[in-house]
């Protein structure tokens, strides 16, 4: 699904009883307020909702524009766990962001009745007073015709995002992101394989570091069972402290661009004198963060294991923080 001619404003023929039964489906639950279905994909399947500014029961209910479509869920969250928010928030000025809360939260309380007395919702987009919190709310907005400069943010980066898996380091799991809208979690993450592999000897032992990357392959592997066609990507994105730690050293400074490319070669030589060096002598290096002098290794295995594997030249590394994976809904 794009933005394009396929996403739709007007409404198809469609009974009410199915448009509700479809949007609770996409819910996973019975809607508890008044809604329109006011953007709908090529098919005629909901994709935002306009919501009443209160619930059935009298609850304030901040959040005007609210995504289901499923499609479009996926991407979001796609987004948001490559560290989409704290991106948005950087790329947006201030005052434009303040300015987009004011028109959102306007536009709903035009809705409420003059009279009205009791609890009111509040805040901007998704009921978000400063800054941003969800990226859902922002698309959905965005989708349904709204004057939201993160949500044109949003169209940049998925112009340019949708196509490459992601890989999210974190300190106990790595979990592949791929196109299609699946993931797959593995048990080893920086600190884990760290832990299993690395501190017997210091610097690790030639062996330690072989059974290292060798673990991410074997579970590489699995996946690439299930999805052979990832032989076949021609980029790939990581994500997660550690990954920003990497890009840091690969820079040679604490500052650096919200995303890098790291080649493999360049990669290769990162590993080699991480892995040689002591504990102590690692702290030196240039950009790496005391946290992670202990787990920059583990880093270098597992982006390494899946550059070898997929046979890649050159990965992305995102250094904003990453989220904790994707969020259901805005």
């Amino acid at each position: 699904m794009s933005t394009g001619d396929d996403m739709s404003t007007s409404t198809p023929p469609s009974s009410a009883a199915d448009d509700r039964a479809r949007v609770a489906e996409l819910l996973g639950r019975e809607p508890r307020g008044r809604y329109e279905i006011v953007v709908r994909d090529a098919v005629g399947d909901p994709v935002v909702l306009r919501n009443a500014p209160f619930l059935d029961d009298g609850t304030p209910m901040p959040t005007r524009y609210w995504l289901i479509g499923s499609e479009e869920v996926r991407r979001i969250g796609r987004l948001e766990a490559s560290g989409g928010v704290d991106a948005a928030e950087a790329a947006v000025p201030a005052d434009e962001l303040a300015e987009a809360h004011a028109r959102y939260a306007a536009e709903r309380d035009a809705e409420i009745p003059a009279n009205h007395e009791g609890p009111r919702p509040s805040g901007g987009v998704g009921g978000t007073r400063v800054g941003v919190k969800c990226l859902h709310a922002h698309w959905a907005w965005h989708l349904a015709g709204g004057d939201d400069p993160v949500g044109r943010w949003i169209e940049g980066q998925l112009t340019s995002s949708d196509t490459d898996p992601l890989v999210a380091i974190r300190d106990t799991s790595t979990t592949v992101h791929l196109p299609d809208g699946t993931t797959h979690e593995m048990p080893w993450g920086a600190t884990t394989l760290t832990d299993r592999w690395l501190r017997d000897t210091d610097p690790p032992r030639p062996e330690a570091l072989t059974n290292a990357l060798g673990t991410i392959a074997d579970h590489l592997d699995d996946v690439l069972r299930e999805h052979p066609e990832l032989l076949d990507t021609t980029g790939l994105t990581f994500a997660g402290p550690t990954v920003a730690s990497l890009a840091r050293v690969e820079i040679g400074a604490d500052e650096v661009d919200d995303r890098i490319a790291l080649a493999r070669d360049a990669g290769e030589e990162i590993f080699r004198i991480v892995a040689t060096d002591t504990t102590a002598d690692r702290a030196f290096h240039p950009g790496l963060p005391s946290a992670h002098v202990d787990t920059i290794v583990a880093t270098c295995c597992i982006v390494l294991a899946f550059l070898r594997r997929l046979h890649l030249d050159t990965a992305d590394l995102v250094t904003v923080p990453v989220d904790h994976g994707p969020v259901a809904r805005g």
